[in-house]
């Protein structure tokens, strides 16, 4: 009897455990594909960029609707998004508000379709928030010094005077524009190691909260920068070889188109017949910086995170369920002994 009894107990511990563990990792798994991305529309992330797959279908009647909400638990709604599965839409703030400076959690709530209350419903089907300490380190690169910021405003500049050089009309002029350009550089690697930093740290810190979705941005950002660097160094061959140059001929004429190619893709990314690789490794300076808005980007769970971000609710709900269990195999073990009882 007392090893049935271990046995039983065995079993229902485990069983918990169990539990618990699935629970556990349902909550860190996304319920939706696809993200909301914050993008610069008018000025810097003052848009959200909607773009969900597998919501669940609701009813004619119904339809979802995005929230964004700050740490003081203030809502904004980025508008309704249809009855799922595909949910879309983009939010500009109409006052160019830094939305990813301000909002920390995104949820998406079930509405009448025709609903005359501006607010939420309250009825949450999917919820995401950002860690804070992935806050702070998006802050580090598109705050108002960012690096990622710095990073594609100077690359932006270098592309500008490379335009000018391959439109001037004598050599002096070429040469000096091609001679700025080339001046870029070293600010520019200098931003594009600054940005790695960053995300390096993000990487090989707690900060992630070990989320595979922020590790991969990173890793994203890192590979971008990489690239962006060895676009660097074309570039400011191509501005020596222009330089270089001793007359306006064919050669140096060619030369100039080639710096202005190198600068173009150092901001653009490596892109040919305006069709985008689609790999970080080939990303410029943009994709650096949007890789750092995506640090911020929501991918929500079923339910929405507390707009606190308190981690003791969690861990609260785990203790009830502990002790839910323990009253179950306690109560368990009453009966087991009063049946013993009887039958003596």
């Amino acid at each position: 009897m007392f090893i049935r009894r271990k046995l039983s107990i065995s079993v229902a511990l485990v069983l918990t455990l169990s539990l618990l563990m699935s629970l556990s990792a349902s909550a860190r798994e996304p319920a939706l594909g696809g993200a909301a991305s914050f993008r610069d529309a008018n000025a810097s992330s003052d848009s959200l960029v909607v773009d969900f797959t597998d919501a669940t279908t609701l009813s004619h009647g119904s339809t979802y609707e995005g929230w964004l909400i700050d740490a003081d638990d203030n809502k904004l709604s980025t508008g309704t998004l249809g009855r799922g599965p595909y949910l879309q839409g983009e939010y500009v703030s109409p006052t160019g508000d830094d939305l990813l400076a301000r909002y920390g959690t995104f949820v998406i709530t079930v509405e009448p379709l025709d609903d005359p209350d501006p607010g939420p419903s309250g009825v949450i089907a999917y919820g995401a928030a950002t860690r804070g300490a992935v806050l702070s380190h998006i802050v580090e690169l598109v705050g108002e010094d960012g690096a990622a910021t710095a990073l594609r405003d100077q690359a932006a500049s270098a592309l500008a005077y490379a335009e000018a050089a391959y439109e001037a009309d004598s050599l002096a002029d070429t040469q000096a524009s091609a001679a700025m350009a080339a001046g870029m550089v070293s600010g520019i690697v200098a931003q594009a190691r600054a940005s790695a930093d960053v995300a390096g740290d993000l990487l090989f810190s707690a900060a992630s909260g070990d989320d595979e979705n922020v590790d991969g941005t990173a890793n994203d950002l890192i590979d971008a920068t990489n690239n962006v660097i060895r676009l660097a160094g074309e570039m400011r061959d191509a501005a020596a070889r222009v330089a270089a140059a001793a007359g306006s001929d064919v050669a140096t004429k060619v030369e100039t188109e080639n710096l202005y190619l190198w600068a173009n893709r150092l901001l653009n990314g490596t892109v040919e017949d305006s069709e985008a690789q689609g790999d970080p490794s080939s990303g410029g300076a943009i994709a650096v910086y949007e890789a750092a808005q995506d640090l911020g980007a929501f991918r929500p769970g079923v339910g929405a995170p507390p707009a606190t971000g308190d981690s003791l609710v969690p861990m609260v709900a785990l203790l009830a369920l502990v002790l839910g269990a323990a009253f179950v195999l306690s109560g368990g073990l009453m009966v087991f002994r009063s049946r013993r009882r009887a039958f003596a």
